[in-house]
């Protein structure tokens, strides 16, 4: 059977133009705005207060969230390790679901393999691409096997492991029990964790497995903190709050790494790296380290071809 592998991920802009695409399309999927009354309407403020911010963040990035080159050097190193096609597949900005639907279609394809870059479920990210797979799939009238290789790992060996090598590049030959470790997620809002969404059970459950595997390989940080970010709009939304955090220190020294982004993005190198350092600086932080994403990293690397082995291993039985 001929199969093709898709990396799943929201996408960020590709240059400033599409800023605006970006926005448009997240304030318009039902997983993040469910009541259909009221989401244009949600959809058009939002737009209206956050696209010139947005597209200053971009600029100071270079013009464009280094999502999708920083994705395709996933790919480029899974490339020599695998012997099936492999797609970034973006939700919100091109390269979109159909596109490479279409070519998978050309090529006679028969079955997509889905690695979502998100390690914890959502409706609003897991689901959403997936749903949104499924709808393009329809239209270009083409049916495929659809599996998820790894529908989430949050809890996986591999994946505490890669993390936990994440952290411990960053922090290099300092001393962490002199630091706290800050694991920030994505933030999202309590009225979706009420409606059963699994994410915070997820992220916290996350958090748990990678304070064991630091404990037994012998690091000891002075705490460990779980922070969400990102917050949109009035809502209520989860918390302990990032900044809020960060503005109310009990140690000067920190470390934060993205625990639920894979690949580094708008939210982490500029929300993180720029956004958050502005205010560790103003009051003074002794020290202020935010770990990379997996990225390309070899251990991120051999946990997806690792993944597609074990499908494939099992379905030959």
């Amino acid at each position: 059977m001929k199969q093709a592998l898709f990396l799943l991920n929201m996408g960020g802009p590709n240059n400033l133009d599409e800023v605006k695409l970006f926005l448009y399309n997240m304030f318009s999927d039902k997983n993040i705005i469910p009541n259909p009354l009221i989401r244009p309407l949600v959809r058009t403020i939002i737009i209206k207060k956050r696209l010139n911010e947005a597209k200053e963040t971009y600029a100071e990035l270079g013009g464009k969230s280094p999502l999708y080159d920083l994705t395709m050097q996933l790919i480029d190193k899974l490339s020599s390790k695998l012997t099936m096609p492999i797609y970034p597949v973006m939700r919100y900005v091109p390269p979109f679901a159909l596109s490479a639907l279409q070519e998978c279609k050309e090529n006679g394809i028969e079955e997509i393999l889905l690695f979502p870059l998100y390690p914890q479920y959502s409706t609003t990210t897991t689901l959403s691409s997936y749903e949104d797979l499924i709808q393009a799939c329809e239209v270009l009238d083409y049916h495929p096997q659809i599996t998820f290789i790894k529908e989430r790992y949050y809890d996986d060996f591999d994946y505490i492991k890669a993390s936990a090598e994440k952290i411990k590049e960053a922090l290099e030959d300092k001393e962490s029990k002199e630091y706290d470790l800050i694991l920030s997620a994505h933030g999202l809002p309590v009225s979706i964790i009420k409606a059963g969404d699994p994410y915070q059970r997820e992220v916290e459950a996350n958090v748990s497995a990678l304070k064991t595997y630091l404990m037994t390989e012998g690091i000891f940080f002075n705490n460990i903190k779980l922070v969400y970010q990102s917050k949109v709009g009035p809502q209520q939304w989860l918390q302990p709050a990032l900044v809020d955090t960060l503005r109310n220190p009990r140690n000067r020294k920190i470390i934060i790494y993205p625990l639920a982004f894979t690949i580094d993005n708008s939210e982490t190198l500029f929300e993180l790296d720029i956004e958050a350092r502005e205010i560790a600086e103003k009051i003074k932080y002794e020290d202020f380290i935010v770990a990379k994403c997996m990225n390309d990293s070899d251990a991120f690397v051999d946990l997806i071809v690792k993944s597609v082995e074990e499908y494939n291993a099992d379905t030959a039985k």
